[in-house]
């Protein structure tokens, strides 16, 4: 959640089709609204690095993939 706008990572029009687009949206808890961290690395148990204001570490390469059927990823590109 962005926490000055209070919205939300929202795969557009809950449509999961490719070439949708991943917007920010207001929250409304929709399954388009659900995404899962994935690590890149194969650190599955790290203890260090933990930010626990954001939920994930910090320090390890990641994406976020939509718990949608297909699986949309979004990605931020020079971050």
């Amino acid at each position: 959640m962005n926490v000055k706008t209070n919205k939300v990572f929202d795969v557009s029009g809950g449509k999961d089709v490719e070439t949708q687009k991943v917007i920010m949206y207001n929250k409304h808890n929709g399954a388009n609204q659900r995404w899962k961290i994935v690590y890149v690395d194969q650190f599955k148990y790290a203890k260090e690095g933990m930010v626990e204001e954001f939920g994930f570490f910090a320090n390890r390469p990641f994406y976020i993939r939509s718990q949608l059927s297909n699986g949309r990823m979004a990605e931020c590109n020079n971050s």
